[in-house]
């Protein structure tokens, strides 16, 4: 959720009569943000969860905060009390897509790419979901065959050079389906990613 969203959800958080209180204190959670003080900005979002805990601009911001304070774990825990039953579609995906960076970031492949696909899930038009899964499958793939190669080299090779040829043709093809699909789903709109 980019901060024009986050500022029309505040938006109708005040006109929909909500306490005048958590809505100053989202404002200045945001203006900490901006400012780079995200611990104070964290400070902000936690009271408005104390009193709201289902408000989902307080719970994004706070993702983002802790995340830029490199609390990760903290983040990831945040971003999945995002994914009730309740919420659908792009909040879900956002947060999906949110808990993929993190994953990323801590360099754990596995995780980041399920985030990456429940993502797409929620939300099958964010392309910067399809390419970060992209990017991801592709790493995941290159260190794989690193494993392989490795182990290759400690102990003589059993399989001939004609069937790892033909292996390696049948994993080039696989990739290039799979990015094609990925590629015809990819057309359509993504809302900007905060990080």
């Amino acid at each position: 959720m980019n901060w024009n969203k986050a500022l029309t959800l505040i938006c109708l958080l005040c006109s929909s009569g909500a306490n005048a209180q958590l809505t100053n204190a989202l404002q200045q959670g945001n203006i900490y943000y901006r400012q780079s003080q995200f611990d104070l900005a964290e400070k902000q979002y936690r009271f408005i969860l104390q009193k709201d805990s289902l408000n989902i601009v307080a719970q994004h911001n706070l993702a983002n905060a802790l995340y830029k304070q490199r609390r990760f774990d903290e983040a990831v825990a945040v971003l999945q009390k995002m994914r009730s039953p309740l919420k659908k579609g792009e909040v879900v995906g956002g947060a999906y897509y949110n808990e993929g960076v993190v994953y990323t970031k801590q360099q754990d492949l596995p995780q980041s790419i399920d985030a990456y696909k429940n993502a797409l899930r929620n939300n099958p038009d964010d392309k910067e979901a399809r390419e970060n899964l992209q990017k991801a499958l592709l790493q995941a793939k290159r260190e794989q065959r690193d494993k392989q190669s490795a182990k290759q080299e400690q102990r003589p090779s059993k399989m001939s050079s004609k069937e790892s040829e033909r292996q390696l043709d049948k994993l080039q093809k696989k990739e290039q389906e799979i990015q094609k699909r990925l590629q015809q789903k990819g057309q359509g709109s993504s809302m900007p990613k905060d990080w």
